[in-house]
């Protein structure tokens, strides 16, 4: 990625298609989704819809070319509004690159900036990659959905974990 240029930025609606068509890649690409393919049906409309109204929602571009994207959603509930949820997905192609680093750290600003103390998230049992990268973040293990997930080779737990820093 050394001659690659690399920008993280906010979405825009005219970023919808790019990120419907990342989305349905990493399906593919990943045993780690909970949706199939079948089952991520968003129109550009709804992906649109989406991004005006998830307060945090950024893209990773390398060469002009969405390749991974993560948001970052409040709680609209008041005594819940100090948390937020995490989620990010990454290419294949670019997983390993440091970009998920890239993007966690962005979001931590972010959250400082907007009074956000505790983030939370939800990883499967065995995306250890995922994890060994939350954990280096200082994201702790809360808990499990134990079998939360069927997948075609059996029954994964989903793992809860936060990080909190008091703004």
């Amino acid at each position: 990625m050394q001659s690659e240029s690399l920008v993280i930025r906010r979405a825009e609606e005219g970023d919808a298609y790019q990120i419907i068509r990342l989305v349905k890649q990493v399906i593919k690409e990943s045993p780690f989704f909970e949706r199939t393919p079948e089952e991520f049906n968003f129109t550009v409309e709804d992906e649109q819809e989406y991004i005006k109204n998830t307060e945090l929602f950024i893209v990773v571009e390398v060469d002009g070319k969405i390749v991974g994207s993560a948001t970052l959603k409040r709680s609209s509930l008041s005594m819940l509004r100090h948390t937020a949820l995490f989620g990010i997905t990454i290419l294949k192609e670019y997983s390993g690159k440091g970009i998920g680093s890239l993007i966690i750290k962005r979001v931590f600003e972010w959250a400082e900036e907007n009074a956000i103390e505790k983030i939370d998230l939800e990883v499967f049992h065995d995306n250890f990659k995922a994890i060994s990268l939350y954990k280096k973040f200082g994201f702790i293990e809360e808990g499990r959905k134990k079998n939360a997930i069927k997948a075609e080779d059996g029954y994964k737990d989903l793992v809860l974990m936060g990080r909190f820093s008091k703004a």
